[in-house]
């Protein structure tokens, strides 16, 4: 769409799907209470706060420790409010590590994890809100309620990757991700679309997003040029608490020298080692004193691996003691 044309169709010879991700809004979670002014996403606060210049509000309770609501927690901080609590549902937290210290311990910031906002006060404006224990099962543990005035609630409950456009392209989407399957190429199930960045999986680094970008990128270029098509592909899978792996399988005859795989834990991981099985044959073993689910991890695979196993049929990811 131009200001000149207005719509217009364009033919490509490949698409890069590159939409990014959205936060997961109140709807989503179900949260008890009036619709009052003072409600925010993370990333909308931020929004009005750093580009826009406004101050949101004085008094803020947090629900959810992703990255945004970390930093967001020392952003409000900063500019004088006051941050009286932030609440995750999980037992562990959502963001980096560094975040917490950082935007949490050093502002002396209470973090309660297996904690979750049971109702919000107010009907005109947010005036506080009632925070709950979690059990084991997510659901509030009654009689351990405990009340926070504020004017303020930030939500920071995670992203979704953006793929209405994904789901009317005919593209097959990962059930663990939300984001499109892909070969090691980032290419999808559809032949010459291609995805990277948060449309695919969520980041933690924008470092990650833009080394992928670049990929599939160079990818679709060799695509729209008539390179090698493969026919084969391994498919590639977890266990041992690995949720997922992107991408979620490989062309040994047209990969690269080497691939990286990123994925993500379900729990807090320590000292287990990260092992690579073709067709239950160990072929890499990498010790990890420490994996959580808020930060992504990394795996490189090479082709001399495949050349020495030319008949592979399955590659297992798995974290074992």
């Amino acid at each position: 769409m131009n200001s000149e044309e207005g719509a217009v169709t364009v033919k490509a010879g490949a698409v890069i799907l590159a939409m990014g991700c959205r936060e997961r809004p109140r709807g989503a979670l179900g949260l008890p209470g009036f619709r009052p002014a003072g409600v925010y996403t993370a990333g909308t606060a931020q929004r009005l706060m750093n580009i826009e210049g406004f101050a949101v509000g004085k008094e803020v309770v947090i629900l959810g420790s992703g990255d945004i609501g970390l930093i967001m927690a020392r952003r409000m901080t900063l500019e004088g409010a006051k941050v009286k609590v932030v609440a995750e549902l999980m037992p562990y937290s959502g963001g980096l590590k560094r975040n917490i210290v950082q935007c949490l311990e050093d502002y002396g910031i209470p973090l309660k994890l297996s904690h979750t906002v049971t109702c919000i006060h107010g009907k005109e404006r947010v005036t506080g809100v009632t925070i709950s224990e979690a059990g084991p099962d997510r659901r509030p543990i009654p009689g351990t309620e405990e009340y926070y005035s504020c004017d303020t609630l930030l939500l920071s409950c995670g992203l979704l990757p953006e793929n209405e456009l994904s789901k009317s392209a005919g593209v097959a989407l990962s059930r663990v991700t939300g984001g499109p399957e892909v070969n090691d190429s980032l290419e999808t199930t559809v032949p010459g679309v291609f995805a990277a960045g948060n449309v695919l999986h969520v980041h933690d680094l924008v470092d990650f997003v833009s080394e992928e970008a670049a990929r599939a990128g160079r990818k679709a270029a060799e695509y729209v040029k008539g390179g090698n098509t493969p026919e084969k592909f391994v498919e590639i899978k977890t266990a041992g608490g690995i949720r997922y792996t992107v991408p979620q399988r490989v062309s040994p005859e047209t990969m690269d020298d080497k691939i990286t795989l990123r994925f993500r834990v379900g729990d807090i991981l320590k000292n287990k080692t990260l092992a690579v099985y073709f067709d239950g044959e160990p072929v890499r073993r990498v010790k990890k004193r420490i994996m959580a689910p808020g930060e992504m991890e990394e795996l490189v695979l090479t082709k001399a691996s495949f050349n020495e196993h030319p008949d592979v049929k399955e590659i297992l990811v798995c974290a074992e003691d």
